[in-house]
């Protein structure tokens, strides 16, 4: 069973101490809310980011196959 923390306020209204640990702790629900989110919008931009160059790859891998083959075919005539 973890023991009960015993936090201390700061002059920042938005953290407190933690006098087990000297940690100084957010306790602004909502602005650690928004950080989630924010950190959450960054990672599916990320993905996004990520999809679109194999996408770009893919494509620069068929206009090679394209360009190889139309070669074979005017080489052939």
């Amino acid at each position: 069973m973890a023991a009960k923390r015993t936090l201390v306020q700061t002059d920042e209204t938005a953290f407190a101490r933690d006098t087990t640990t000297m940690a100084v702790i957010n306790t602004d629900r909502a602005a650690f809310m928004a950080y989630k989110a924010a950190r959450a919008k960054g990672s599916v931009v990320e993905e996004l980011s990520a999809e679109v160059q194999m996408v770009k790859n893919d494509m620069q891998e068929i206009k090679q196959m394209l360009t190889q083959l139309t070669r074979v075919i005017s080489d052939g005539k």
